[in-house]
């Protein structure tokens, strides 16, 4: 299966909603907008524009920028962040990771490339997520349980032969993906500005492997 990109996805999730075909129209404008330019830097007028609609209409539907950043905001959390683990978790069932080696190189991979896909709309909703512990943690909590399913066999057995270090496997996760995000947090929110997704893939599994291996 072919995974799809955040706004793919967030298309998909306002096409199923409620909303009115010019709310949808300026939800789809502000994600393109804020993830090219910034929230700062995207006016009333830009968002206009590109959804087609007047300025007038803008503010009628949504009142404030802000409040357009919510309402863009309550998809991403609620429909599409967790459309994309799912996707992840199918990417994961569809894969042949005999060894640990492989496993690490697969994961480390396949979420350095999408956040890099994605870094612009990801960085819309990082922002959010480091001023807001307690929704970082329910995300963070809902992926380590639906990753957990799916990867819990691979990890025992890796225990079973021997070749895992005998943590428990929540604590292996948040291993696992604290050092994928130390790669990734700088990029996505702009505090780096080049990026060797071979270099970092390499590094972050030969990290984990030292950290890991029984």
């Amino acid at each position: 299966m072919q995974p799809h990109n955040l706004t793919d996805l967030f298309s998909s999730s306002l096409a199923e909603s409620q909303l009115s075909a010019k709310q949808q129209a300026v939800l789809k404008a502000s994600l393109s907008l804020f993830s090219e330019k910034g929230f700062d830097r995207t006016s009333t007028k830009d968002i206009a524009h590109l959804a087609g609609v007047s300025e007038g209409t803008v503010y009628k539907q949504f009142k404030t920028k802000e409040s357009i950043r919510q309402a863009l905001l309550a998809p991403l959390i609620q429909q599409v962040i967790p459309s994309a683990f799912t996707e992840f978790i199918h990417e994961i069932g569809e894969q042949h990771l005999p060894d640990l080696h492989t496993f690490l190189t697969f994961i480390v991979h396949n979420r350095m490339a999408f956040a890099i896909a994605n870094q612009a709309q990801l960085r819309i909703l990082a922002a959010t997520l480091l001023q807001d512990a307690a929704l970082s943690h329910a995300l963070a909590e809902k992926f380590q349980k639906q990753f957990m399913d799916k990867a819990i066999h691979l990890l025992a057995v890796y225990q079973q032969e021997g070749a895992l270090v005998d943590w428990p496997l929540t604590r292996i996760l948040r291993y696992i993906f604290g050092t994928i995000l130390s790669y990734l947090l700088p990029v996505v929110l702009g505090m780096q500005s080049s990026f060797d997704l071979e270099t970092a893939v390499s590094e972050a599994v030969a990290f984990l492997e030292r950290g890991l291996q029984a």
